[in-house]
């Protein structure tokens, strides 16, 4: 068994000069000094001069290139040792040359795609800082989705030079994919259908990144529109992702549209509260509405409606100008302070669940 596996490599040996591995080591080791000393000019002395400038754009330029030539210098001193070494053509059944060249390929496409996806970065550092600067809200949702597409064209493109490169045949490919396409286009039906919900978010405006919205039984800001789903933030900071195909089929409540928020409640005072008393009660809290600012005077009706199973009810519609929920739930307990105040000035008790037990009596029959 040991003599096999001897005689095996005993076939497919080569040999290897002492000078070209003292080559191959001196040249990986200048290598790695070059790309430090590339890296600590790029760090002290182009990031320096970048930050004496007004712009971003050079520092963002700068830490863009930075990377990818470190890479790069890499790659390029690999090739240049590996070639110091005269290796055969072929090593058994492995060809050497097909090996090389898809290693250093495959390494030189992800240098590129490095540096064009740090390049698109810059791009959406530029293109945020202008959409910042608009009034509208629609372009700010654009954008993002904007630098998406582009990095998935980036790749997509890296991939097929790189397919291509290898000597692969694309165009048989891409007609392989063709008689697929069918299958592939009723498995991803569902893909289809949250990119038409996406054109319907973007074409509609139902809701901006940052609104509070509620839509099939979730609610709380949207964080992120995507091709394929939206990202809303509950109130309780959990994170729901949802399918943009939901927003075809269900409504969208946006509550940061709302113009005015509503206040809507019935006050039930005791029965023992007289008619005077009651008109009193009503007078009052209109009086309260009229007089304060935060109310929008519009529209609201306070009225006495019903005779309840235990109290008499009073109902309370109107709205507060502002929409902040903080700021609402200040002129809301104010209101309800000054309620208060009024029911304790004029003696009207606030009814409570109560029951009242009649136990008729009977006689005794002699």
């Amino acid at each position: 068994m040991l003599e096999d596996i001897k005689n095996m490599f005993d076939q497919y040996s080569f040999s290897i000069s002492t000078a070209e591995l003292v080559t191959f080591f001196l040249i990986i080791f200048f290598t790695l000094v070059l790309r430090k000393l590339t890296l600590y000019l790029f760090e002290k002395k182009l990031m320096e001069l970048a930050k004496k400038t007004e712009t971003e754009i050079d520092d963002l330029l700068v830490a863009a290139f930075k990377s990818p030539l470190g890479y790069l210098i890499i790659v390029c001193g690999i090739y240049v040792a590996v070639a110091s070494l005269h290796l055969p053509d072929q090593i058994g059944i492995f060809e050497v040359a097909w090996i090389l060249h898809f290693f250093f390929t495959f390494s030189f496409a992800f240098v590129a795609l490095l540096l064009m996806l740090n390049l698109i970065n810059v791009f959406a550092h530029c293109l945020d800082k202008v959409t910042q600067r608009t009034d509208t809200k629609l372009d700010e949702q654009l954008a993002p989705l904007l630098i998406k597409s582009l990095k998935v064209v980036v790749v997509t493109i890296t991939i097929l030079a790189l397919i291509d490169n290898l000597g692969f045949n694309i165009a048989s490919l891409l007609a392989g994919l063709g008689i697929g396409g069918l299958a592939l286009a009723l498995a991803a039906q569902d893909t289809v259908s949250n990119i038409f919900g996406s054109v319907t978010v973007f074409s509609d405006r139902s809701f901006h990144i940052g609104d509070w919205i509620r839509v099939d039984g979730v609610e709380g800001t949207v964080e992120d529109v995507g091709l394929r789903s939206t990202r809303i933030r509950r109130f309780d900071q959990a994170l729901v992702t949802l399918p943009n195909s939901r927003f075809i089929k269900s409504e969208i409540v946006n509550f940061t549209r709302m113009k005015k928020r509503r206040i809507k409640f019935n006050l039930g005072v005791s029965y023992k509260t007289s008619r005077k008393q009651m008109e009193e009660v009503v007078e009052g809290i209109n009086r309260i509405i009229k007089e304060d600012s935060g109310f929008d005077h519009n529209f609201y009706m306070v009225h006495f409606t019903e005779f309840g199973a235990y109290s008499l009810d009073i109902f309370i519609y109107c709205f507060t100008k502002t929409t902040v929920w903080n700021e609402f739930l200040a002129v809301r307990e104010r209101f309800n302070l000054q309620i208060m105040q009024l029911l304790e000035e004029l003696g009207v008790e606030i009814a409570y669940p109560s029951q009242t037990i009649f136990v008729e009596g009977t006689e005794e029959t002699k």
